[in-house]
């Protein structure tokens, strides 16, 4: 079984002539209920790879107070549950 789920994402920019510029970003992924998990290894390019270690050592960071490591994995479980 596989769910859909889309999000739009709208960014309301003022530019320097005081234009307003307005830009509308859709994503959709597909979610499968395979046992497989994501493997960046194996999906990802080198670039992508060091994206997603950028990202999880700034999302899970290992030298923070304990409180905010607390609410970060609180709000990334929660973010993961949706």
């Amino acid at each position: 079984m596989s769910e859909s789920i889309e999000r739009h994402i709208t960014t309301v920019t003022t530019s320097e002539d005081g234009t307003v510029v307005t830009r509308v970003t859709h994503t959709s992924v597909r979610v499968s209920a395979s046992s497989d998990c994501f493997d960046p290894e194996r999906c990802c390019d080198e670039h992508e790879r060091a994206l997603i270690a950028a990202m999880r050592a700034y999302l899970r960071p290992q030298h923070a107070p304990q409180s905010l490591i607390d609410r970060l994995e609180a709000t990334l479980d929660h973010c993961c549950g949706e």
